[in-house]
């Protein structure tokens, strides 16, 4: 049902994954998007997975562990195709725990823009290594679209960095270290009602100012701003 769903409507398909940190990037491009006079809808809460993910592009909610709830979720399913007002972008964490997860979600959509924020230690239990699990991330790289499409990584972690060697589209890179071409942020400052931080890009320093804490955000806050450079 979501496939014929994607195939009716032809959402751009915006995808974040990544070990750590997804749902605040996940969270800054939708606001991005819907500031821009975009429709848009992201996955909520954690639906990331292979149920969660064409439950949040379908726009219906789970059954969990009831199998009379998913009833009447399966009949509306077939209702979704014929929504109306569909929206423009589709915003989605695509979430890997398990051998083969990024390859089944990439079998149900084909994102435009693909940000991977992290690849650390966080799931690699159910891996035979740190190798394996970034031959996940890896898969997201190569299916990433080419025509216009683009692949935003965080030029810090090593892992991440690597990926651009395996993609067709479009690199852009961000992060802390002093490197050629990449959105560098320069200095994180707090304040008493926020942080600012100062972002380098084509030789020209801007200063930024957010109202929340953590370096966490200030990278989901770049990789937006890369984000909307590429748009």
């Amino acid at each position: 049902m979501t496939k014929i769903v994607l195939a009716i409507h032809r959402p751009t398909i915006v995808a974040i994954s990544g070990s750590s940190n997804k749902t605040f990037i996940r969270d800054e491009i939708r606001k991005i998007l819907e500031e821009k006079g975009k429709t848009v809808r992201a996955n909520p809460k954690n639906f990331n997975t292979e149920i969660g993910l064409p439950l949040a592009i379908l726009n219906i909610k789970s059954g969990y562990n009831s199998y009379r709830a998913w009833l009447p979720i399966i009949f509306q399913a077939f209702f979704a195709i014929f929504q109306k007002n569909f929206p423009e972008y589709l915003v989605l964490e695509l979430g890997v725990s398990q051998k083969g997860d990024m390859k089944h979600l990439l079998s149900i959509v084909r994102p435009k823009i693909s940000i991977i924020s992290e690849i650390n230690q966080r799931y690699v239990e159910s891996f035979s290594g740190m190798d394996n699990l970034f031959l996940e991330y890896q898969y997201l790289a190569r299916c990433t679209r080419k025509d216009s499409g683009a692949l935003i990584l965080n030029y810090d972690n090593a892992r991440v960095r690597k990926l651009s060697k395996k993609t067709h589209a479009r690199v852009e890179f961000f992060g802390k270290t002093n490197a050629s071409g990449i959105f560098q942020i320069k200095r994180i400052e707090k304040e008493e009602k926020g942080q600012k931080f100062w972002l380098k890009h084509n030789n020209k320093i801007q200063e930024f100012f957010m109202p929340s804490f953590g370096e966490h955000n200030v990278y989901a806050s770049v990789a937006g701003k890369v984000f909307e450079n590429v748009i």
